[in-house]
């Protein structure tokens, strides 16, 4: 019978501990109601990339010699067959000038 007024303060810190979950559930529930998990995912997403952007804009205001030089760098790339065509002409015009 010692333990009987153990067990009654155990269960009223149970019950509080209960009430705080309760309300925790419920302030969990009324914020949701307010704004829905996929509008607050959506909301973070575009916070994320408005801070990309603009971070991608500091960054070729910055550098942009680098980033003018890449794409010289890319087009160049992509018409490199072109341009050895073209390259490849001119030296047979050239060879052909010499030749006569």
């Amino acid at each position: 019978m010692s333990d009987a007024p153990r067990l009654a303060e155990l269960r009223g810190l149970r019950t509080e501990a209960w009430v705080l979950v309760r309300k925790d559930i419920d302030d969990l529930r009324a914020g949701l109601e307010a704004r829905s998990i996929g509008q607050r995912i959506k909301d973070a997403a575009t916070g994320e990339v408005v801070d990309v952007v603009e971070t991608a804009r500091d960054v070729a205001a910055e550098n942009k010699t680098v980033i003018g030089l890449t794409l010289a760098a890319l087009v160049g790339w992509f018409l490199r067959r072109p341009i050895a065509g073209v390259a490849q002409n001119l030296g047979d015009a050239i060879a052909d000038m010499i030749e006569r």
